[in-house]
């Protein structure tokens, strides 16, 4: 159903178009279908029940038609989320995507991301630093390292990729991640980015070139971050999956290696080298390591054990509700059967490293290998540091065990072999298909944790437990709460790929068994 664009009526022309006053008096319901419309808007799932803005900054970029404003978004029982939008008045835009309002008499008010005169005052404002105030609510831009060097004559653009935040690119030099939900309090993203820029050796990361915060009552919250850009990369999923895909569908008559696989080894080499660099500073009161303690350990159990009874919950119900393949309701059966061996699985690994847990640090938090960039001389580079969204702040900032990530990249790694499998375009027959794809995993997982734990690393930051079979332990119980919480993500979103991480469970189950983690 299309939804109609409100008009509203500037007092005193439509240079009053900006005002708080003016946009104050646009009904919740418009401002709500605005919201829904945006891609990087993170309340779909339930309609907001109002949106109204809170705080407008005038700007005075292009004769001061734009401004920033907040928007307090009202969620179910009365959680309030906060969101930044840049809005600009465009007399004639030409293709206008992100229309808030018509204007009467002539022009639109818009997301000014579609402008050009505002990317550029972007760029003015990150090159040399600059403040915007109404009242008491400030909108800093804070520039790091050479920035203005970097940002000096470059076009800015705005990225394509679907996320949360909107990417503006600056030439070849440049990203700026804006963000567009606000959360008072320190971004990880950027704190960590800046971090590892500043404080350690570590450049296995775009550096962080500038900051942008919003300072309110509400607290100062991280608006935006610009970082390097590092040209000419793809992401390491795309890759991964064209890779593998070439090797699937070889001819049935040939044998193919596992090309991924000097890959997979450099990428553990790199994601090691990130956690000793998180680890390096023992005096940094929010990086220095902390011992991980008995109690840390028998929480990290008892997350896996809800993610393990929610799993199977769902699948109790998804038995009779949810038109699942024939062969995926067999697996499901199976693994219903066997339900009860998971709480006494978690307790042993529990049992081997509740003494020997090593230290929790900080660590990425989301790893997977859409989190990863290659680079066009075959290095990695590391990005997204924000964590998984959908947790607190304070969550995603808190120290961890680091083989958490280690854990997220070995179930990415299944992913793509998955994902690569099921490409109706390959050649090979279906039962060669699986067997690769069983081994590519295989070979993946095996070079990826030897480019980890090699011993290159043996006089780094002392992280991880004494022994190997609590460090096999922890890897297997952090692979275990994320292949539960993958197995309830599909049967609430995609029943057809439930089938993955099923899999996933029983090889998992079965190597912890063998003492093969």
């Amino acid at each position: 159903m299309m939804v109609e664009t409100p008009t509203v009526r500037a007092q005193g022309g439509s240079g009053q178009a900006l005002t708080r006053e003016m946009l104050v008096t646009l009904e919740s319901e418009a401002v709500t279908n605005f919201l829904l419309a945006r891609r990087w808007f993170g309340a779909k799932g339930g309609r907001p029940t109002g949106a109204r803005f809170r705080d407008v900054i005038p700007l005075p970029w292009d004769g001061g038609r734009m401004v920033v404003a907040t928007i307090d978004v009202t969620l179910g029982e009365d959680r309030v989320a906060s969101y930044q939008v840049p809005l600009a008045y465009m007399a004639a835009p030409n293709d206008p995507r992100g229309v808030l309002a018509r204007v009467e008499g002539g022009g639109m008010i818009v997301d000014a991301v579609e402008d050009s005169q505002f990317l550029e005052g972007l760029a003015r404002s990150l090159s040399t630093g600059a403040t915007f105030a109404e009242g008491s609510t400030r909108w800093v831009f804070e520039p790091l390292g050479d920035a203005g060097s970097q940002l000096a004559g470059q076009r800015p653009r705005v990225g394509s990729a679907e996320q949360s935040n909107t990417s503006i690119i600056f030439g070849d030099r440049a990203i700026l991640k804006l963000f567009r939900r606000l959360e008072p309090g320190d971004n990880p993203d950027v704190e960590i980015g800046r971090f590892l820029t500043k404080r350690t050796s570590f450049r296995g990361t775009p550096a962080l070139l500038g900051i942008i915060r919003l300072e309110s009552a509400q607290g100062s919250s991280v608006a935006g971050m610009v970082q390097a850009f590092v040209a000419g990369t793809g992401d390491a999923w795309s890759y991964a999956v064209a890779s593998a895909r070439q090797q699937f569908g070889a001819p049935e008559d040939e044998e193919p290696e596992t090309a991924f696989v000097t890959d997979a080894r450099e990428l553990g080499r790199i994601t090691r080298e990130l956690h000793d660099a998180l680890a390096s500073d023992s005096t940094h009161p929010e990086f220095a390591p902390r011992p991980a303690t008995a109690e840390d350990v028998h929480q990290w159990v008892g997350d896996a054990k809800r993610s393990i009874d929610e799993g199977f919950a769902l699948l109790d119900k998804a038995m009779v509700g949810v038109a699942l393949p024939d062969e995926t309701m067999a697996a499901a059966r199976v693994l219903l059967r066997r339900r009860a061996e998971f709480p006494a699985l978690v307790d042993e690994i529990e049992e081997h490293a509740r003494d020997d847990a090593g230290a929790r640090i900080r660590h990425h938090g989301d790893y997977h290998l859409g989190q990863v960039l290659r680079t066009p001389d075959s290095r990695f580079m590391i990005i997204d540091f924000e964590g998984e969204p959908a947790r607190p702040l304070a969550e995603r900032r808190a120290r961890h065990c680091p083989l958490r990530d280690v854990a997220g990249m070995l179930r990415s790694f299944a992913y793509a072999a998955a994902t690569a499998a099921t490409d109706r375009e390959l050649k090979a027959p279906r039962g060669i298909i699986e067997i690769r794809a069983g081994r590519w995993q295989r070979d993946v997982r095996k070079a990826f944790l030897g480019g980890y734990f090699t011993s290159s690393h043996a006089s780094g930051p002392r992280f991880l437990p004494r022994h190997k079979a609590a460090t096999a332990g922890l890897t297997s119980l952090f692979e275990i709460d994320k292949v539960f919480y993958e197995l309830k993500y599909e049967l609430n979103n995609r029943p057809d790929w439930v089938w993955i991480p099923l899999r996933g469970i029983a090889r998992l189950t079965e190597a912890v068994a063998a003492g093969d983690a």
